[in-house]
C-alpha cells in the first residue's frame, strides 16, 4: 500500500466499545473531536465542501457523530443527560478556556455576551448514524432539528441550510 497509496488512510482499532463507553461516562471525561477530513475516493483528496451525497465521500463516524454518540450514550443510561451535555459544552470550553484560549469563555454557556451556539436537540430520538463502512462513515446524525451558530440558524427543520456560515475562527 506504502508504495501505490502512499496516500492512504489507514485506522488502527484497538479500544472495545465498553471501553470506549467506561471511558465517557468516568467523571472526570471531557468530549470533543479532531474530527477526520473528508476524503473524495475517487481522486484521494480533501474535499472542502458539503454539497454531496454523504455516501459518495470518505471519512470517519466521528467526524459527523461524536456528539450524537454520547447524547445517545445518555439515553442508553451510561451518563446523565446534563453530564453529557457539560462534558461537550461547558467543561470542553472551560478546559481551553484554563489552557490559554481566552476567546473560549464565550463558548459552552448560554449566557448574556456569550456566542450564541446552540444545538436543539431531542434526547430520546438523537442518533449516530455513520459507520465504519464505506459510503456511510459520514451519514450526518438525527433528532438535531437546530443548530444556532454566532445567533444564526444554519440547520432548520434538521436541514443544512447552504450559504449561512456565520461561524468565525478562534485563533490563539
Amino acid at each position: 500500500m506504502v508504495k501505490e497509496d502512499p496516500t492512504h488512510p489507514v485506522l488502527f482499532y484497538n479500544a472495545t466499545t465498553e471501553d470506549m463507553e467506561n471511558a465517557i461516562a468516568h467523571p472526570t471525561t471531557i468530549v470533543g473531536s479532531d474530527a477526520y477530513p473528508i476524503i473524495d475516493p475517487k481522486t484521494g483528496g480533501v474535499v472542502s465542501d458539503w454539497d454531496r451525497p454523504w455516501e459518495s465521500v470518505n471519512g470517519h463516524p466521528r467526524t459527523t457523530g461524536t456528539c450524537s454518540k454520547v447524547l445517545r450514550m445518555s439515553r442508553e443510561n451510561l451518563l446523565p443527560l446534563m453530564s453529557a451535555v457539560s462534558k461537550m459544552s461547558y467543561q470542553y470550553a472551560k478546559f481551553l478556556e484554563d489552557n490559554g484560549c481566552a476567546q473560549m469563555a464565550n463558548k459552552g454557556r448560554i449566557k448574556v455576551g456569550a456566542d450564541a451556539d446552540i444545538t436543539v436537540f431531542d434526547p430520546a430520538t438523537v442518533q449516530d448514524n455513520g459507520t465504519l463502512e464505506p459510503g456511510k462513515n459520514l451519514l450526518p446524525s438525527t433528532g438535531i432539528p437546530y443548530v444556532v451558530v454566532n445567533g444564526t440558524i444554519v440547520v432548520k427543520d434538521s436541514e443544512i441550510l447552504k450559504g449561512v456560515c456565520p461561524g468565525q475562527p478562534i485563533r490563539n
